[in-house]
């Protein structure tokens, strides 16, 4: 039978280089004046231009669109942001958070991370914000049929 020292590597913490750092999550995209712009467009669901909206998180995981899981207890990269009135966010019987959310998306015809992309690439360009939001199925159509 043999001791080990404990000065041996075997005893020794070592921080593991950031770059090596699998397996732990990485920091959350934060953007503050970008939910801020989002809070101040219309609805995206179209034919609804209720103000003021909620700035919804899109949840579902989509490799297409290079969004990773997020778990329960995690938020989204503020780039998934969508405004989305009270009653399709979280009221109404088909809202994003009362169904399969892929399915909410799909039953508007609008595929939220092509849109929501945009909408962070915009940079604060409201009158831009609005025009991609009020022709959002046309210009980011669904890929599922709803």
């Amino acid at each position: 039978m043999f001791r080990i020292a404990p000065l041996t590597p075997l005893y020794r913490r070592v921080r593991i280089a950031p770059e090596r750092d699998y397996g732990l999550r990485r920091p959350r995209q934060r953007s503050k004046e970008h939910l801020e712009r989002i809070a101040a467009l219309s609805c995206v669901v179209p034919g609804c231009h209720v103000r003021p909206v909620h700035v919804a998180h899109i949840r579902y995981a989509c490799a297409a669109d290079g969004a990773d899981i997020v778990g329960k207890a995690m938020k989204p990269d503020d780039w998934r942001t969508l405004p989305l009135c009270p009653h399709h966010h979280l009221d109404g019987r088909r809202a994003q958070h009362r169904m399969n959310e892929e399915d909410f998306w799909a039953s508007h015809g609008i595929n939220p991370y092509a849109l929501a992309r945009a909408l962070w690439n915009m940079k604060g360009d409201h009158d831009a914000m609005c025009f991609l939001i009020e022709r959002a199925p046309l210009l980011f159509p669904s890929l599922r049929s709803g």
